[in-house]
């Protein structure tokens, strides 16, 4: 018995419905997905990580360089030099190694301090991206949140758009049955036609932005159309919740503060640039074992030398290719500061815009409220009338479409607010 119910329940798990099995989206999933697959979370921790690797790279300048180096000859016609001893000339070859092994080291003693300046650019412009990885984590969740709310409310509309038109195809069938009758007229039929075919119009635009919000979000999510369905309700509007909300003296968002980081770092590029007319000055020593001797690697007859010494070089003349790039870091600097005073002056308005935005959908959707019981209670009245013969079914017909209207309205009303908290807590840089 216990195989046989094994057996069925197997069967009915091979054939379930499609439906069944498809998997189901809600916003904490949603936002767990956004935090560790969205590309633009993965792009900016890998700008991150790329812009801690060059501050070690700009660390490298105050370590000493240590190559090391072999040559051994295969073949060789060594130079000669001619020398006359009196009983006429003699050529010489010269000295040059058979095998030379060599280990030089150099270290940066002095370049102006512009290897100092090029540590602290590096530093500030690690700093400016980790701060923007962590902008962009609070960026994505907050946009996820508004494309899961718009294709929530895609899914809502939708349910609005095939209620509306079943209502208008049964009272179409109630227009054909009471013209048959007697009782009703071609005139109200066609009315309800022309109303069915926007309705059907309607719900094939519903469709079609349901199935495209939900793309979009998934899209975001860095994952692929598996027929998911969205779990969860909309936000309910709270305008008490906003309207004592002041704007900050000042507002210190992650990303400001990167753009401030990057300022400064291009403004510590420009002076490491501009330092290339200073010498520079460093000590060095090299070590060589070599065979002048005999050909072979593993003779004998190596001998060793070294040298220890101070060097200095000094760019006179590069064909102004340092003075361009002087000039390019200070257009940099330049760009960097006007980034930062362009974003700062959007501050005020941002701010205000979707305080403004909020307040006004939250008062809409309590309007819209208290339209939709009105209405409910309208169908009710005229539902009632009509089968009291005192209301026609076109007076019915007409309660219920405003009933529909208003729950459309109230779905709108929702997401707009919804969207409006999300652009001003994108604006203040933290969640409220």
């Amino acid at each position: 018995m216990t195989k046989i119910k094994m057996a069925a329940a197997l069967t009915a798990l091979l054939f379930a419905p499609t439906a069944a099995l498809a998997e189901t989206l809600s916003l904490a999933d949603s936002l767990n997905l956004a935090s560790g697959n969205s590309p633009q979370v993965k792009r900016a921790e890998a700008a991150k990580d790329e812009a801690s690797w060059k501050k070690v790279e700009a660390y490298s300048q105050f370590l000493p360089r240590v190559t090391v180096g072999g040559t051994h000859l295969l073949d060789n016609k060594f130079m000669v030099e001619q020398i006359d001893f009196g009983g006429g000339p003699t050529s010489i070859e010269l000295i040059q190694p058979y095998t030379i092994w060599s280990a030089r080291a150099e270290w940066l003693v002095f370049d102006g301090l512009a290897n100092y300046d090029r540590y602290s650019s590096m530093s500030y412009g690690a700093t400016a991206a980790e701060k923007e990885a962590d902008w962009a984590k609070f960026q994505i969740t907050e946009e996820t949140k508004a494309k899961f709310y718009k294709a929530l409310a895609a899914v809502e509309l939708e349910k609005v758009a095939n209620q509306n038109v079943k209502t208008l195809e049964d009272h179409l069938d109630r227009a054909k049955a009471f013209r048959k009758s007697g009782a009703g007229t071609n005139f109200d039929v066609l009315r309800v036609e022309v109303q069915l075919n926007e309705a059907q119009s309607e719900k094939l635009n519903s469709e079609d932005n349901t199935i495209l919000a939900r793309q979009n979000l998934l899209m975001s999510l860095g994952v692929d159309d598996r027929g998911q369905s969205l779990t969860g309700l909309l936000p309910v509007p709270d305008a008490q919740k906003v309207a004592s909300l002041n704007k900050p003296a000042k507002i210190d968002r992650l990303d400001y503060q990167a753009m401030t980081d990057r300022e400064i770092a291009a403004h510590k590029a420009w002076l490491a640039a501009y330092k290339h007319w200073v010498p520079k000055f460093s000590v060095f020593g090299q070590a060589d074992y070599y065979n002048n001797i005999s050909k072979g690697l593993t003779d004998q007859d190596f001998n060793n030398a070294y040298s220890v010494g101070v060097n200095m070089t000094w760019n006179v003349f590069d064909g102004f290719a340092s003075s361009a790039q002087a000039a390019q870091a200070d257009a940099r600097q330049v760009q960097a500061r006007e980034s930062v005073r362009q974003a700062k002056l959007k501050d005020t308005y941002d701010f205000d815009f979707w305080k403004r935005r909020y307040l006004y959908s939250a008062a809409l959707y309590k309007a819209k409220t208290v339209d939709v019981q009105k209405a409910q209670e309208s169908v009710r009245l005229a539902t009632e009338s009509f089968k009291a013969g005192t209301r026609t079914s076109s007076e019915v017909l007409d309660a219920e479409l405003d009933l529909f209207r208003a729950r459309a309205g109230l779905v709108n009303a929702q997401v707009s607010a919804a969207e409006a908290m999300i652009s001003l807590e994108l604006s203040l840089g933290k969640e409220l």
